[in-house]
């Protein structure tokens, strides 16, 4: 399950959910958006930075990494990121950072990491210690889906349903965020299991996005795209700078080839490791 895609998505949708998360209070969440946004003259890119409003200066700008896998390169990585951004971007916003792990168990420490740790702007969020079913949020309903077993699934999903029924004109399409989790969570749902989770009649099902892009013509071409585009930012991340050939090659692979490639990159310490030469 590609999970920075559908924190992603969520952040989108309401782009202060981090700084809940975190604890980090906002007195007003109008207007802030949620960006990815490249660093010039490096290979570095910010993958979430919730942008505040031009017209209030006081409201923090965040710098939100979602980090599902160990990395014991993050945090020189991310503070590195951080300061090079506050310089090519200068602004009179403070700043706060806040990365979201799903336990302490996946987070890498070291002693030369150990000061900045006890920054004031750095927010340490472990999703499996907070009761983000119990919040009155119904986005943290989705991420609690995102980090909860499989089999555990049915009654969160029924929840953010009935949640979507009372509440129809909250300016949020909650069904295709169910279904945005859904298709990364459960890649092997028959369509019968999936119309019986949604309580769907079967037109209903066949007009969500969800349908479409599972069981309609672009179903293959959408998931080869997303997979494409992960695999080239880990491997520009770890083997930068990324030779073109490298590019061609993601570019040319079928779903299958770069999902192995998607799992070798964790740990291979070469290209050639990744292509399994």
């Amino acid at each position: 399950m590609k999970t920075d895609s559908l924190f992603y998505r969520l952040l989108q949708a309401e782009p202060t959910l981090a700084f809940e998360l975190a604890g980090v209070d906002v007195p007003r969440h109008e207007g802030y958006c949620f960006i990815s946004q490249e660093i010039k003259q490096t290979a570095f890119r910010l993958d979430g930075i919730a942008e505040p409003p031009s017209d209030r200066p006081d409201a923090p700008r965040g710098y939100v990494e979602v980090q599902f896998q160990p990395d014991e390169d993050f945090y020189p990585r991310f503070f590195s990121e951080i300061l090079l951004h506050l310089s090519q971007y200068p602004s009179l916003h403070p700043w706060q950072a806040v990365v979201i792990y799903p336990s302490p168990a996946i987070e890498r420490l070291s002693p030369a990491t150990a000061p900045f740790l006890n920054l004031p702007n750095l927010h340490r969020v472990y999703l499996n210690q907070l009761p983000l079913l119990d919040s009155a949020n119904p986005k943290l309903w989705l991420i609690a889906l995102i980090v909860t077993d499989a089999a555990k699934i049915a009654p969160i999903v029924r929840k953010v349903q009935a949640h979507r029924e009372t509440q129809p004109a909250d300016g949020i399409d909650w069904l295709e965020l169910l279904e945005t989790v859904l298709v990364y969570k459960l890649p092997t749902f028959t369509r019968e299991e999936i119309q019986k989770m949604f309580g769907l009649n079967d037109v209903d099902l066949k007009t969500t996005r969800f349908y479409q892009d599972v069981f309609g013509e672009g179903r293959l071409e959408g998931r080869v795209e997303g997979e494409a585009a992960l695999l080239l930012r880990q491997l520009e991340r770890k083997f930068n700078p990324l030779p073109e050939s490298a590019r061609q090659r993601v570019a040319a692979a079928d779903a299958e080839t770069l999902l192995v490639w998607g799992e070798r990159v964790l740990d291979a310490k070469s290209l050639d490791e990744v292509w399994g030469h």
